[in-house]
């Protein structure tokens, strides 16, 4: 299908709100990727398309912090046929990884370029990846500058001899020198590798994310996550399958971040399954999270599907994008699904503090239209707000006569709006206006599987004293009597209470003195 770019409408819808920065802006691209902020701008990066040959490059559009065009350029590498760069995790550190096809028509490639400083011309072309023969295809998904001089990429590619699409890590210097080359390929006679994320590990090695796509024309066609675990030379420690092999929904799209207690929280969605004809999705489509150790040891799991659908977050079948490490150590993880983005702030133990569904109102034109929208890549600002990148799907309508495929860039502020003030009107008390109170009440174990023992201090001994537990919504699910003295005490929890966040209440005559939350795993 051929994707047409009305350029003035495109142009000119560019929405600023004011206040505190929060826009969306459509860009020329037919996918924006990746973002980075300057003191007086954004510079956004993404796939250019132009018609009517539709020869895609790289473009950089420059933006103001209003979500103003300011200017534009284009990359495209002498004489391949296209150039194409796939979500935010293909660049790192202004180098880009990306994936052309030679004029030969050969087969695509995967290549990498540098920039400078301020991302406004390509300083050097460094490095082509050709995968071994008689394969002729590569596609290039992953670039991470680990240190200076060392370089990770990680692509895939179609290893012609035995049908199957295989994982490779490659480690090169500044210059393009391979330092190491790993190959990594998955059981079963149909096997496809679709590399995710590189990141360092604790110990120096790497993790790299993936998904496996196994029996393409078979009734047990499913998608498997995978963690793949290497030392610093490449080589594989261990494998893991955190959402289960073969299970009845497929789990897939599985993101990763290193935690401070020496672990990895992951994510993913099981959403679908292959019943021969079609997919047929997950009624109770859910989204995990686990927590690794270095091991590769799950210490506990929990779907958070229940605290997502308090925030109203509509659309549950998500793909997820991105997971990334905040500048006060809590997480954002971005997602899309059918018709709408999600947004989500938690903590590194997978407590949601909030939930948004986003579809900004350009993408909901009146008339006959649909569309749809495409979160690829998230990054935080320095107003502590955050930049979502992406594609949206207009189809034909009144306002858009003929299907429009347009990138775009959505900054959102701090508590992840597009309008002021909808955190006014959120469901809970977050978890960040909580933990002010809790100097008297601790918790442990949590997460806990029965049985949880609080301990209490109080500033003077008050004529009762209680504890109530509340869910996430609000509603106390467990209040009991205290002694008025500080202690200690352990609390059976009720079997029947659900996997979730809980916040444990201490009321001394009425007021509330503290506040504390555990995690309640099943």
């Amino acid at each position: 299908m051929k994707y047409i770019f009305p350029l003035l409408l495109i142009l000119t819808n560019v929405i600023t709100i004011q206040g505190q920065s929060r826009f969306f802006y459509m860009t020329e691209d037919w996918k924006t990727v990746a973002i980075y902020e300057y003191d007086t701008h954004y510079v956004a990066i993404g796939n250019g398309i132009v018609p009517p040959d539709y020869i895609d490059f790289i473009r950089f559009t420059n933006i103001d912090k209003l979500g103003n065009f300011v200017s534009s350029w284009n990359y495209q590498l002498n004489g391949m046929l296209f150039t194409q760069i796939r979500e935010q995790q293909s660049m790192h550190n202004r180098r880009i990884g990306f994936t052309s096809k030679p004029p030969s028509n050969s087969g695509n490639r995967g290549g990498r370029i540098q920039l400078n400083e301020d991302l406004t011309e390509v300083i050097d072309y460094e490095w082509e990846y050709i995968p071994p023969p008689p394969s002729e295809n590569s596609i290039m998904f992953i670039t991470h500058q680990d240190s200076p001089n060392k370089i990770i990429q990680a692509l895939n590619y179609y290893d012609t001899e035995d049908d199957k699409i295989k994982a490779v890590m490659v480690a090169t210097d500044s210059m393009g020198n391979t330092n190491w080359e790993f190959i990594f390929p998955c059981e079963g006679d149909y096997c496809r590798m679709w590399p995710r994320h590189v990141l360092p590990a604790h110990d120096g090695g790497y993790l790299l994310t993936s998904h496996e796509e196994h029996d393409r024309w078979q009734i047990s066609r499913h998608t498997i996550s995978t963690i793949i675990k290497v030392n610093n030379l490449g080589e594989e420690q261990w494998r893991i399958y955190p959402g289960g092999v073969g299970e009845s929904y497929s789990s897939e799209e599985i993101l990763l971040v290193p935690t401070d207690d020496g672990n990895y929280l992951c994510a993913w969605t099981d959403k679908n399954a292959f019943n021969g004809f079609s997919y047929q999705t997950n009624p109770e489509a859910t989204l995990w999270f686990a927590k690794i150790n270095e091991d590769g040891e799950k210490l506990w799991e929990k779907n958070i599907q229940e605290d997502i659908d308090i925030w109203e977050v509509g659309n549950v079948r998500y793909v997820l994008s991105q997971m990334i490490r905040l500048s006060d150590n809590n997480l954002a993880l971005i997602g899309y699904g059918s018709f709408g983005n999600i947004i989500v702030k938690l903590t590194q133990n997978a407590d949601v503090l909030w939930a948004r569904d986003i579809l900004p109102l350009e993408l909901q034109p009146p008339g006959s239209e649909e569309a749809y929208a495409s979160f690829y890549g998230v990054t935080e600002t320095s107003d502590g707000g955050f930049a979502c990148t992406g594609e949206a799907y207009i189809f034909p309508g009144d306002a858009f006569p003929q299907t429009t495929q347009v990138g775009f860039v959505l900054k959102l502020d701090e508590y992840g709006c597009l309008e002021e003030g909808c955190h006014l009107d959120d469901p809970v008390v977050s978890v960040e206006e909580v933990v002010e109170g809790v100097s008297k009440l601790s918790i442990y174990p949590t997460p806990t599987s029965h049985d949880i023992t609080i301990n209490y201090q109080l500033p003077q001994m008050p004529n009762q004293l209680t504890l109530s537990i509340h869910n996430i919504a609000g509603r106390a699910v467990h209040t009991q009597p205290l002694p008025t003295h500080e202690g200690s005490v352990r609390i059976v929890l009720d079997k029947n209470l659900p996997a979730g966040t809980y916040f444990c209440h201490l009321v001394a005559d009425g007021q509330i003195i503290g506040v504390e939350r555990f995690t309640l795993i099943r």
